[in-house]
């Protein structure tokens, strides 16, 4: 094997994070996030959510190769972390995050 086809057998296997395009919109009750992940499959896709940030991390296969995905997006508006939801449909991530809702109550003076 020649060092050109050695050098792009290597280039091609060596796995790189690749960044997927995404979509994040405000609903009236609740912040969208679509995010594109070609080939990856529900089983290997991760979602973390905080208040300010969700973070999706995705295995895939791509004509044949191999590829991570790795997106952190800053919500333009509080979350409630512990009610997103996310689905895979067709390559697209749907990840819907329930905007937090502050409460305030009467503090009574002593």
């Amino acid at each position: 094997m020649s060092w050109f086809y050695r050098a792009w057998f290597v280039e091609i296997r060596r796995e790189e994070v690749v960044e997927p395009l995404a979509e994040v919109r405000v609903e009236r009750d609740k912040v969208v996030i679509a995010v594109d992940l070609p080939g990856a499959s529900r089983e290997r896709v991760r979602v973390e959510a905080s208040e300010d940030y969700v973070l999706i991390e995705a295995d895939g296969r791509v004509g044949g190769l191999g590829c991570r995905y790795r997106k952190l997006v800053r919500t333009p508006i509080r979350i409630d972390p512990s009610r997103v939801r996310a689905r895979l449909v067709g390559g697209v991530l749907v990840v819907e995050a329930p905007i937090l809702r502050r409460e305030y109550r009467e503090v009574r003076v002593e």
